[in-house]
């Protein structure tokens, strides 16, 4: 335990940075960097050889009084690529902001705001996005902070909600937003939620809820509420302990089953579980650990899990900071963990499906030169390529990534010292 005081610091300095989270473009070229090692298993310090293949800059209009966050790729029902985002200006008013292209990512259409606020909340903790449904109808989910009032425990006045709009016109017009959870308590904290469109086009929204009464510090418990016939019911408690502020991860698998990931909390051990529903959200499985890092923390990591199809099955990935192989794990949801990124720079992992493999993207610190920069790792059954370096991506955070035919489209932060941060768009082959 001494080790882990010590150790736990400085591993979650730059997730937590990254957690509360712009100039011209350029149409440049970019230089994708493949480092092979000269045997099969990857070690830090073996000589690499060198290899390289180009990505492509897609132009997007900065405006640099804004400071830009959090994008998300999405696509459409229709399978136009959705892009989404929040921007702030000086006074603080932030705008949740959304884009299509028609053309597969090459250009992007004026940018639509579905909501502006002083309230609005966007961060790798509780990332706002929006869902298609297959009727057409946009969804927008993405925390609101209510009022600073005290709760019934006296624990401060932290307030957090989590709201919806909803667009029937292909984003031009957005109805108000309105509370998902329908229970009226004020002066609490709703959020860390993840939401999904299911295989019945009806929408899930998982979150962490503040428990009532509770005398500790930080007690939430694990909520979801799901629709019917497009109109959100009472939320339902599913797991009533858990780690109290990693965020949820959902994944629609190959056989069309609801997967919610979340970090549980058995007595201070603080690995990830695993609950499915076959019945788009009305009953859950007993919940299960993904792979038992038996990781014990007196505290919450601040991190969760994120998802993907993979063949028949899906893969997950997150961070354990155990002491014999601390790192951001890469394992099947059946729990065959296939490897670790042991690089103590390496965070803000993000999994994306193409029709021949998954791909692990996520940043590093590739040299003293270039921070934050994007790698990633192909993923076939349960081969792993080499790391692949994105050259010319440093100072990369927050990244987002959608397949498109045999590319991907990746956006993501270019970190400014003003702390205005812009967008960045590219197409890399993969």
């Amino acid at each position: 335990m001494i080790r882990l005081i010590f150790t736990i610091p400085l591993v979650f300095l730059g997730l937590l940075v990254s957690m509360f989270s712009t100039t011209e473009p350029e149409n440049s070229k970019m230089t994708v960097c493949a480092y092979l090692p000269q045997n099969k298993s990857f070690n830090k310090s073996i000589p690499w050889k060198y290899s390289s293949q180009t990505a492509t800059d897609i132009p997007f209009e900065n405006d640099p009084n804004k400071a830009y966050s959090m994008p998300l790729l999405a696509k459409t029902a229709s399978g136009e690529v959705m892009l989404s985002w929040t921007e702030k200006d000086d006074q603080g008013l932030v705008f949740f902001c959304l884009a299509f292209s028609k053309d597969q990512g090459k250009t992007f259409s004026d940018k639509k705001v579905i909501f502006s606020g002083n309230g609005i909340g966007n961060s790798r903790m509780m990332r706002a996005k929006v869902l298609s449904k297959k009727n057409g109808t946009l969804v927008a989910i993405f925390t609101n902070r209510g009022e600073s009032v005290p709760n019934a425990s006296g624990r401060g006045g932290r307030s957090s909600n989590i709201v919806f709009c909803e667009s029937k016109d292909g984003g031009y017009t957005w109805t108000k937003p309105a509370n998902v959870d329908s229970d009226p308590k004020q002066g609490i904290v709703r959020g860390f939620f993840d939401a999904i469109v299911m295989s019945n086009d009806e929408i899930a929204v998982a979150y962490l809820k503040d428990v009532a009464n509770s005398t500790k510090h930080e007690e939430r418990d694990l909520r979801l509420v799901t629709s019917k016939n497009g109109v959100f019911q009472p939320e339902r408690l599913i797991d009533p302990v858990v780690c109290d502020c990693c965020p949820i991860n959902f994944l629609i698998d190959a056989s069309g089953a609801l997967n919610v990931f979340y970090r549980d909390n058995n007595d201070n051990i603080r690995d990830i579980a695993r609950m499915t529903s076959k019945d788009n959200g009305q009953t859950f499985s007993k919940p299960e650990i993904v792979f038992n890092d038996k990781w014990e923390i007196n505290g919450c990591p601040h991190s969760g899990a994120v998802s993907t199809i993979n063949g028949k099955g899906g893969l997950v990935s997150w961070f354990s900071g155990t002491d014999n192989e601390m790192g951001i794990r890469v394992a099947t949801t059946e729990g065959k963990r296939l490897f670790v990124l042991d690089d103590a720079s390496a965070k803000n992992q993000y999994l994306v499906k193409t029709p021949t493999a998954s791909v692990l993207f996520w940043e590093q610190n590739k040299d003293e030169k270039n921070p934050s920069q994007i790698a990633f790792r192909k993923i076939t059954d349960s081969k792993v390529s080499e790391i692949v370096w994105i050259d010319g991506s440093a100072n990369s955070t927050n990244i987002t990534g959608l397949n498109i035919g045999n590319k991907l489209i990746i956006a993501n932060e270019i970190i400014q010292s003003n702390k205005k941060n812009k967008l960045k768009i590219i197409t890399v082959s993969v």
